[in-house]
């Protein structure tokens, strides 16, 4: 774990440091960095003081995950996968298909996940139910 950071309710926090957030918002809508401030009612000095160090947090646990899947070589059981996914909100990034041997197809998917309704757990073992589904790992998650 870093020591450099700590996970503080913003109760207790001084308001400036809500206002630097509400302005970071504002401009990545296009406004400048000025009209964001007056807007806010935050000094310039105090947001460029404090705007490299105060962020909202990020509830999603990862944005992508990989995938190692062995399939019956059949007609449509990757197009079930693939189907699976979409329907989870998650996109496909990139698609590795082996040739297959004695009927086993062996696939890699990169997928992105930070939109799926779902852990990514459920979402393995959704698949693993699936039609013409052996086996599916997972390799990694970022």
């Amino acid at each position: 774990m870093n020591d450099d950071y700590y996970v503080i309710h913003k109760k207790v926090l001084p308001d400036y440091f809500e206002k630097v957030i509400q302005i970071k918002e504002i401009i990545n809508k296009g406004t400048n960095i000025s009209d964001a401030c007056k807007e806010v009612g935050l000094s310039r000095s105090t947001f460029y003081k404090y705007k490299d160090y105060v962020n909202r947090p990020s509830m999603k646990v990862g944005k992508h995950i990989i995938l190692s899947l062995k399939l019956v070589d059949e007609p449509g059981a990757l197009s079930n996968i693939l189907n699976e996914v979409a329907s989870r909100n998650a996109n496909v990034l990139a698609i590795n298909q082996e040739v297959p041997i004695h009927n086993i197809a062996f696939v890699t998917l990169t997928i992105a996940v930070m939109d799926m309704d779902i852990s990514i757990q459920s979402f393995i073992n959704e698949l693993r139910r699936g039609k013409n589904v052996i086996d599916v790992m997972l390799i990694a998650v970022e």
